[in-house]
């Protein structure tokens, strides 16, 4: 169990980290890579989650399905699982031209308000998780 412990603070680690740059990027109205690292802070806040539970590989990278896969361990996460439908959005079109429809470009393509939702969304996240870790 240690173990697990330590892999799963390493990656609330980084998660935090993340949710911190969502937030700066918000700040400097860079909109695309705030709902971007929003992103990130929530996918690996549930992995770290899923280490410390004891899982060992996790190459699952939407949060809508990592959200199923904590719920399994405690139905609380449910309530996240819609939000995870919404952050899944920013994983590619947030960073790839290919990934949204022509002439947009995906620095241009985000608002406040989705920045905004993205960033309240990882947080709920985080903390959800942080207080599971803590227990």
């Amino acid at each position: 169990m240690k173990r697990s412990k330590e892999e799963a603070n390493r990656w609330l680690e980084q998660a935090k980290y993340d949710f911190e740059s969502a937030k700066r990027m918000y700040e400097e109205k860079d909109y695309s890579d705030a709902c971007f690292f929003a992103e990130q802070a929530g996918q690996k806040a549930l992995k770290a989650y899923l280490y410390f539970k004891g899982e060992r590989y996790i190459w699952e990278h939407s949060i809508f399905k990592l959200a199923i896969h904590c719920k399994n361990y405690e139905s609380k996460f449910e309530q996240i699982i819609d939000q995870g439908k919404i952050l899944d959005r920013y994983y590619l079109t947030t960073r790839y031209p290919d990934a949204i429809a022509p002439p947009a470009i995906p620095y241009e393509s985000f608002t406040e308000k989705d920045a905004a939702e993205a960033i309240s969304f990882a947080k709920k996240i985080l903390e959800m998780v942080k207080n599971r870790l803590n227990e």
